[in-house]
């Protein structure tokens, strides 16, 4: 019987092929376990006597590989190096992950003599013996880190700024910048342009912010005083809380119009990079989108979050990446809203960051499986400095790290761009922090 489904499975090889090269150790394993796993699925079948059946020679059904690897990385497991191979199987076999990793193993005894050098030694005595062992299996590709790390960081510096004194070859205009963040943003889910604000910029904002959140905190101790704030969850239509010490306000025309207007006229209106940058990944025109602003702030003693997501593929009738390793580019629906974080200080492991699993955008069944890319070491931290600006796709996973300093309020403004037909219900509540029967009356 034929699986429909078709399996992404993620293995840890042990230790690290030492010759030739890692890139022509992949091919060698990957092509000899193909060769191996078409082999098994044919004796699975051969019995069914059916025309359509595998046969040993078969590398592919219908154009589509038995086994194939989408993408590998490496990782230090307990302190050991660990080749890593996203292995993905065909919906045409009956083969399970638990198979695959045992014809992966046999065929790195098998290839040994190729992929280690002869004078490799267990120990003084011992061959090498290589191991191969399931870290996951998933109904998606799960993304890994490239080898040479995530390309998702270019800094917007004007050409023509007499002050400029960074080289030539590390400026790059407005229009220049742009035109890389787009693909880029489609490709990873992620884009960081640093310099978003100037350090005198980011000190006015954080006036702003700061005043909004000392009113914001004064109402909810007048107004709801049996909610214990940090520890309690909570939820109102200005203010709501995100788990332990961590909060998210909403910034208008109620809570903050100063804030609003430096957005608008800092960020939205007069920086042509991200008027083009939106216009590009939303694949509208410029009134076609809209923005809501935010502060999230996670104070002191304030927990990871767990990893998620926040919006889903929409709409429902949009497409994911699917199975093909080029579907980002041709089958992946384009973002609907991205979010831009500013963090108001430097973050650093101290104060905590946003934790991102870059691609993840590209699959919507990928739901719960965060922990993979802690394992397979393929997140990038938000560890930057005050004023950068980190934009992600609405799809993307991550996460909230945690905020370990002694007394450090980390603020990290958020604007969420998105099109005029999404309207994001989950954030806040309908009920206002002031009762609308007192706010009433003390108008």
């Amino acid at each position: 019987m034929k699986r429909y489904d078709m399996l992404s499975v993620l293995v840890g090889i042990v230790p690290l092929p030492s010759e030739p090269s890692l890139d022509k150790a992949v091919e060698i394993v990957v092509a000899s376990s193909a060769a191996a796993a078409t082999a098994a699925a044919a004796a699975q079948e051969e019995t069914t006597h059916d025309e359509n059946s595998l046969h040993e020679n078969d590398v592919s059904v219908n154009d589509e590989p038995i086994l194939s690897c989408r993408q590998w990385s490496t990782a230090v497991d307990e302190g050991v190096p660990t080749l890593l191979l996203n292995l993905i199987i065909g919906e045409a076999t009956t083969l399970t992950a638990e198979q695959v990793v045992e014809l992966v193993e046999q065929q790195l005894v098998e290839q040994a003599s190729q992929l280690w050098s002869l004078d490799e030694k267990d120990d003084d005595s011992t061959p090498i013996t290589p191991r191969c062992e399931q870290w996951a299996s998933a109904p998606a590709p799960l993304p890994l880190r490239p080898t040479d790390g995530y390309p998702v960081i270019r800094t917007l510096t004007a050409t023509d700024d007499d002050n400029n004194h960074e080289p030539p070859e590390h400026r790059h205009s407005q229009s220049s910048w742009s035109t890389w963040a787009a693909p880029t943003m489609k490709e990873w889910g992620l884009v960081v342009q640093e310099q978003l604000l100037s350090p005198d910029q980011v000190a006015e904002l954080s006036l702003y912010v700061t005043a909004a959140i000392d009113t914001m905190e004064q109402a909810l101790a007048e107004h709801r005083p049996t909610i214990r704030v940090g520890r309690d969850d909570f939820c109102f239509a200005e203010m709501a809380s995100r788990s332990a010490q961590r909060f998210d306000l909403l910034l208008n025309d109620q809570t903050s119009p100063e804030a609003v207007a430096f957005v608008r006229e800092h960020i939205v209106s007069r920086n042509r990079a991200v008027q083009q940058f939106l216009q590009e990944v939303l694949h509208v025109g410029p009134t076609e989108y809209n923005y809501d602003i935010s502060v999230v702030y996670s104070r002191p003693g304030a927990i990871h979050q767990g990893w998620h997501a926040d919006g889903d593929h929409q709409p429902k009738t949009s497409l994911d990446a699917g199975w093909q390793a080029d579907g980002w580019q041709h089958r992946l629906t384009s973002a609907y809203a991205v979010c831009l974080f500013v963090p108001l200080i430097s973050l650093d492991e101290q104060v905590g960051y946003t934790q991102f699993w870059p691609a993840s955008h590209r699959h919507r069944d990928l739901m719960g499986f965060g922990k993979v890319a802690e394992l397979a070491q393929a997140t990038w931290n938000g560890s930057c400095n005050a004023g950068d600006g980190v934009w992600y796709d609405y799809r993307l996973f991550h996460r909230g790290m945690p905020n370990q300093s002694k007394t450090t309020v980390r603020p990290v403004l958020q604007v969420l761009f998105k099109k005029k037909w999404y309207t994001e219900k989950a954030n806040y509540g309908t009920e206002p922090i002031i009762p609308s029967t007192l706010s009433e009356s003390m108008s």
